[in-house]
């Protein structure tokens, strides 16, 4: 499960600290699917009642589910949740690994919207935008997302594309949208050619938005003398792209390149890296953040290492 370290212009956990968190989500997630898998397997998972003996709980009675994956300070994203596992009971322990999986969301969602002072107010476009959920579920959890950040340059804003931070190198990604069975034609450095049959319609080319994210990435990796490789990636699973030569560092995505892109990612195990971090963590400095000081009320514990 990648992880969400900026999510448009909202503040971020990941922010404060990038040393801390990536590593620490890993080993909260990796330690409460233990706990989960253990008890399903065992047969001892009752979605309508408490948590069963072996596990301590405080005196107040909660649901398993709302104290497996409970952790100080994440308040209303675990009510969500809860409220999104009961809805959904898995069958087989493929279908408990996405029950899981669904369940991480609103905690992904909650670390990318708030910091223990501060917090951003949450689109609820983003609780059901399938593009962020297959970003956060298909790759595994050394890989960073900065998704649709609003990156600053001087005096200037940009929205600008996806960025994925893997163990070794970065991935500048924007989406074509098209129709299933379109073919994709470059007919200039403005312009391409979605073809189906014979409908044609021109759309604007997907390089103009790449290299602008490419220029930002440029700069920062520049201005901090840091080495890490990337690639421009136009990922677009619906098409099929025309023979064509690729610009340089650029990759293109179709229905034929797909799988075997999304496999490679997900057979990557090489652990977090220094380097990854120092890069997503000059990145991060030079996003827009919108943020505003929570409530007296409103604000959290520390989290438990």
């Amino acid at each position: 499960m990648a992880q969400l370290i900026k999510l448009n212009d909202y503040i971020s956990r990941y922010e404060v600290n990038m040393y801390q968190y990536p590593a620490q989500f890993i080993r909260l997630k990796q330690e409460n699917w233990t706990k989960m898998r253990s008890l399903y397997e065992q047969g001892r998972l009752d979605f309508q009642n408490e948590l069963p003996d072996s596990v301590e709980v405080e005196p107040e009675k909660i649901p398993w589910w709302k104290a497996l994956f409970r952790d100080k300070g994440l308040g209303d994203a675990g009510e969500e949740a809860a409220s999104m596992m009961v809805e959904k009971q898995p069958r087989s322990l493929r279908e408990l690994k996405q029950y899981y999986l669904d369940g991480l969301l609103p905690f992904q969602l909650k670390w990318a919207t708030t910091t223990l002072q501060k917090k951003s107010f949450l689109h609820p476009a983003y609780k059901d935008d399938p593009s962020l959920s297959f970003y956060l579920q298909r790759f595994p959890d050394t890989y960073l997302l900065m998704y649709e950040p609003v990156a600053q340059l001087r005096n200037a804003e940009l929205e600008i594309d996806h960025i994925l931070i893997g163990p070794h190198g970065l991935e500048l990604v924007t989406s074509l949208p098209a129709r299933k069975g379109e073919t994709a034609y470059v007919q200039s450095e403005h312009t391409w050619m979605l073809e189906e049959g014979n409908v044609q319609r021109k759309v604007q080319s997907p390089l103009i938005s790449l290299k602008r994210t490419e220029t930002f990435v440029r700069s920062i990796l520049r201005k901090y003398d840091i080495e890490f490789p990337y690639t421009k990636v136009v990922l677009s699973p619906s098409l099929s792209f025309e023979k064509t030569q690729e610009p340089y560092q650029t990759i293109y995505v179709g229905n034929n390149e797909y799988e075997r892109w999304l496999y490679e990612k997900r057979q990557m195990s090489t652990p977090l890296k220094h380097k990854q971090l120092k890069t997503a963590e000059a990145l991060l400095k030079h996003c827009r953040t919108s943020a505003v000081k929570r409530a007296e009320w409103d604000t959290e514990e520390p989290m438990e290492e």
